[in-house]
C-alpha cells in the first residue's frame, strides 16, 4: 500500500472545496453595496462565535498578542497565548495584507487538506491495505450521525436541536465546515498520539517525543479544553505498556513527564491567570458547555457504534491484537467518563473522539459487515451507508447555500451599505479600543457582535460569554432604552461603563422607544440612514 495514494488528494481537495460552497456562494450573490462577512446563518450561533474570532485576529493584526474580551467594557488583563490561534492568523492577514474572512478560510483549508493526510496516515497504524483505510477516512471526516430522527419527539428536540447541526465538537466534518480551530486540533492529537506511538511500541527516540511535546503544547494553546482526556490517556497508554505489556522500561517510561509537563503547563497557567482575574473568572463561569440527553449521544453516534457493537466479539475473541487498539479503546473511555463529570465544559471533550470511533467502526466493517455481501456489492453497500450517514452535514451544506443565494439576505452574515459605511467611518476615526454601548441578547441579535467583528472596537454588549455579567448587561440596556427611566440615570451609567460611543440602528430600535436624538448630552458624529453613531462626552 502506498503510503499517500494519489487519490487522497483528490478526496482532500473534494473536501476543501464542497466544505467551501455556501462561502462562495455568500460572496457572489452579495447585493450590490452590501458586505459578506464570511459567516454561515444555519446554526445561528455559528455567527455569535465566528464575530468573536474575528475579534481575535483584529488583536492580532495589531501586534496585540496578550488576549483581551472586546465583548465587555470592563478592563481586565490580556493573556498571552489564549486563543493564540486566531490571533496568529490576524497577524497573518496584517503581515500579507489579506482580509480576515480569507485568511479564516485559507487556513480552514488548508487544515483540512493536512487532517486528511494525518488520519489516513493514523489508520495505516491500525490498518494494512487501501480499503480498510479508505472506510476509516471515509467514517473519520464526512460522517456524522443520526440523532435527528429524535425529531419526532418534540419533547426532546424542544429546546436541544439534533447534534449534528450544532455541535461542532462532536464531528470532524463540522470542525471543517465551520471551525479551523478545531481542525487544527484534532490534527495535532494526531500527531501526538502517532508520536507516542512511535516512541512507546516501536522504540522512537527522542524525535518522536520532542514531536509528541510541541505537538500537545500547541494544542493547549488552540483548544486547552481538552486537557483530561489527553493527559489521562498518555498515563494510561504509558502504564499499560509498563506495568501490563512490560515492553516498557520504567526509567524510560519517566520521559513520559516532559510531555506532559509541558502541555500541564501551558493549560494550567492559563487556568491560574484566568482565576486571578475577576472579568476572565466571569468568562469561565459563564463557559458553560453541558452535554445534551444521552440519547442524542447515542443517535448521535449511531453511525460508529453500529458497526463497534457487530464487531466486538470478533475483536475479543480473533485473532490477537496489536497494544496500538489500546489508544482508540482508552480515548473512548475517557471521553464518555467525562461527558457527564461534574465539570462546566463536558461536550468540549468530544472534539477529536471521532478519530477513534472510525478506527474501531471500521474494524467492525472490515472483518465483520463487508464479508457478509458479495464482494461486487461490498463497495455499494458501504458507499449507500456513508452517504446516510454524511446527510445531516449535506444538508447543512444545501440550507446555507440555499439560504445565502435567496434575496432575502440573513442580516446576521451581511452588513447593509449604511453599516458599512458606519463600519468604515469607525475604523477611520475613533481610538482602537473605544468602547461602544451596543446591544445583544441570548437570540443572538444584536449590533454588538457584528461591530466587533467589522472594526476590532470593544462593545457593551456582543456576546454569551464573552461578555461579563451577560444577563445583567441585558437588563441594563433594555433599562437604558426605556422611556421611562431618566436622562440622570442613563448619564451616569454612560459616565460608569465608560462609553465612547453610542451606537443606534434598527437593532437599538426595538429595544425601546427612547430614541438618543432627544438626549441633548449626545453628539451624532455620524448619520447614514438607519445607522446613527452619537458620541459620549
Amino acid at each position: 500500500m502506498k503510503q499517500f495514494p494519489r487519490n487522497l488528494w483528490l478526496f482532500a481537495i473534494l473536501v476543501a472545496i464542497v466544505t467551501t460552497i455556501p462561502y462562495l456562494v455568500g460572496i457572489f450573490f452579495a447585493p450590490d453595496g452590501w458586505v459578506y462577512h464570511g459567516s454561515l446563518p444555519i446554526p445561528g450561533g455559528f455567527t455569535v462565535d465566528y464575530n468573536s474570532h474575528m475579534a481575535k485576529m483584529w488583536q492580532g493584526a495589531r501586534g496585540d498578542w496578550d488576549y483581551r474580551l472586546l465583548f465587555t467594557h470592563e478592563d481586565h488583563i490580556g493573556l498571552n497565548g489564549v486563543q493564540g490561534f486566531y490571533v496568529a492568523l490576524g497577524a497573518i492577514s496584517s503581515l500579507f495584507s489579506l482580509s480576515f474572512p480569507v485568511v479564516y478560510h485559507l487556513a480552514r483549508i488548508i487544515l483540512i487538506i493536512a487532517l486528511v493526510f494525518a488520519l489516513w496516515r493514523f489508520a495505516a497504524r491500525f490498518f494494512t491495505s487501501s480499503r480498510e483505510c479508505w472506510i476509516v477516512l471515509l467514517l473519520g471526516t464526512v460522517a456524522a450521525g443520526w440523532s435527528w430522527v429524535l425529531l419526532i419527539f418534540p419533547s426532546l428536540t424542544a429546546e436541544v436541536s439534533p447534534i449534528e447541526f450544532w455541535l461542532f465538537d462532536a464531528f470532524t466534518i463540522l470542525a471543517m465546515i465551520y471551525m479551523p480551530h478545531f481542525v487544527a486540533a484534532i490534527l495535532l492529537q494526531i500527531v501526538a498520539f502517532l508520536a507516542l506511538d512511535a516512541w512507546l511500541s516501536r522504540g522512537g527516540g527522542w524525535r518522536a517525543l520532542t514531536i509528541m511535546t510541541f505537538a500537545l503544547q500547541l494544542d493547549a494553546f488552540i483548544q486547552p479544553y481538552a486537557a483530561p482526556v489527553l493527559v489521562m490517556l498518555v498515563i494510561l497508554l504509558g502504564a499499560y505498556h509498563t506495568f501490563s505489556a512490560k515492553t516498557l522500561h520504567w526509567r524510560r517510561a519517566i520521559k513520559l513527564a516532559l510531555p506532559l509537563f509541558g502541555y500541564g503547563v501551558v493549560v494550567l497557567a492559563q487556568y491560574v491567570a484566568m482565576q486571578a482575574d475577576p472579568i476572565w473568572a466571569d468568562f469561565v463561569s459563564q463557559n458553560i458547555t453541558a452535554s445534551p440527553n444521552i440519547l442524542f449521544y447515542i443517535f448521535g453516534y449511531a453511525p460508529f457504534i453500529i458497526p463497534i457493537l457487530f464487531g466486538a466479539r470478533h475483536f475479543l475473541l480473533g485473532e490477537k491484537q496489536d497494544d496500538i487498539w489500546w489508544l482508540p479503546l482508552f480515548w473512548l473511555f475517557l471521553v464518555a467518563a467525562l461527558l457527564y463529570a461534574p465539570l462546566p465544559t463536558q461536550r468540549r471533550y468530544l472534539l477529536g473522539v471521532q478519530t477513534p470511533l472510525a478506527v474501531l467502526a471500521a474494524y467492525g466493517w472490515a472483518k465483520v459487515l463487508l464479508p457478509r455481501f458479495s464482494e461486487r456489492y461490498q463497495a455499494v453497500v458501504f458507499s449507500i451507508y456513508i452517504l446516510f450517514a454524511a446527510l445531516a452535514p449535506l444538508a447543512l451544506i444545501l440550507f446555507n447555500t440555499v439560504q445565502l443565494s435567496e434575496d432575502a439576505k440573513p442580516l446576521q452574515v451581511y452588513s447593509s451599505p449604511d453599516e458599512v459605511a458606519a463600519y468604515m467611518w469607525v475604523q477611520q476615526n475613533t481610538e482602537p479600543y473605544a468602547l461602544f454601548l451596543t446591544t445583544f441578547d441570548w437570540s443572538g441579535s444584536g449590533s454588538g457582535g457584528k461591530l466587533v467583528a467589522m472594526t476590532g472596537r470593544r462593545a457593551f454588549l456582543g456576546h454569551w460569554i464573552e461578555t461579563a455579567r451577560f444577563d445583567d448587561k441585558i437588563a441594563q440596556a433594555q433599562r437604558f432604552y426605556n422611556a421611562a427611566t431618566s436622562d440622570e440615570w442613563r448619564q451616569n451609567f454612560l459616565e460608569e461603563i465608560g462609553a465612547d460611543y453610542l451606537w443606534y440602528s434598527d437593532f437599538e430600535r426595538a429595544w425601546g422607544e427612547w430614541n438618543p436624538a432627544d438626549a441633548d448630552y449626545l453628539t451624532p458624529v455620524f448619520t447614514k440612514g438607519t445607522v446613527t453613531i452619537y458620541a459620549v462626552p
